[in-house]
């Protein structure tokens, strides 16, 4: 076991090696079939683990800021994500992305220090939020798309992890976060698309192997690089990790960065082909 300094200055005993990787998949194999179950059934369950997140990253985002357990920062993100999400769920998208912004002013208002940050939670993890109810509830594949969404992304940090402990190599970004390799990434994105390439037939109905690669990839580039600005606002702030919510991952904003830059890519090209298309 290793000593690490917590927030508070304390040292505590993290695990490493393989006691690390067991709490890893300990923790996933509880929480993973919870949220699959979650967003398989919809509706108030689904809107309810949304909001719940939320509120836990709000809390986050407002420690990282702020320094502090409590501040007006996640009084002010964590109501508007019950809110803005209480309104999504009701079907209500343009009044929740309203919510969201009166949150994000507030906590801009509310702040000590740092209010651009601030203010920066509501559009980092609050509005993808809200795309993902959308998602979820109001496309015709929603629950199919949805699903296949967590796969890509699961799948291409299973990757990253594997392809970076197994060959290592040059790093990605030494600046930005060092233990992070090219090979990591390769896996990320080939896991992604493999990943697609199974499960979008069956949950889609998808035949165009193609088209099912470039979607696998593409959400698992878009989960990467929501990896890597994750870890840049970190080492803005000097922290390791976001909280110890989730045993061997951290924080919920270290295990859902990836979620949020891939929720964001595939709401956004859907909302864009449906303008196109007129739909």
């Amino acid at each position: 076991m290793a000593d690490v300094r917590t927030d508070d200055g304390l040292k505590a005993a993290a695990p490493r090696g393989r006691d690390a990787l067991l709490l890893r998949v300990a923790s996933a194999a509880i929480l993973a079939p919870l949220t699959l179950l979650a967003s398989w059934s919809g509706g108030p369950v689904f809107a309810a683990l949304v909001a719940f997140l939320c509120v836990l990253m709000s809390f986050e985002w407002a420690r990282m800021i702020e320094k502090t357990q409590t501040s007006m920062v996640f009084y002010m993100l964590g109501a508007a994500s019950a809110a803005a999400l209480t309104l999504a769920a009701a079907g209500h998208y343009p009044f929740a992305y309203v919510t969201a912004a009166a949150g994000s002013a507030g906590a801009y208002w509310g702040a000590v220090k740092h209010r651009g940050w601030a203010a920066f939670g509501g559009a980092f993890f609050l509005a993808p939020a809200i795309a993902l109810l959308w998602l979820r509830e109001e496309h015709e594949l929603g629950g199919g798309l949805t699903l296949l969404l967590f796969a890509i992304v699961w799948a291409a940090d299973t990757g990253g992890y594997t392809g970076g402990r197994l060959v290592g190599g040059p790093k990605l970004s030494p600046a930005i976060s060092p233990a992070k390799t090219w090979a990591g990434a390769a896996g990320g994105l080939i896991f992604g698309a493999i990943a697609s390439l199974i499960l979008a037939p069956a949950l889609l109905g998808w035949r165009g192997a193609g088209f099912a690669l470039a979607v696998g990839g593409g959400l698992g580039l878009a989960s990467i690089v929501g990896d890597m600005a994750e870890s840049a606002i970190k080492r803005r702030f000097g922290i390791k990790d976001m909280s110890g919510f989730i045993p061997g991952h951290g924080g919920v904003l270290d295990r859902l960065d990836g979620m949020i830059f891939a929720t964001s890519a595939m709401t956004a090209a859907l909302y864009a082909l449906s303008v196109f298309s007129g739909r």
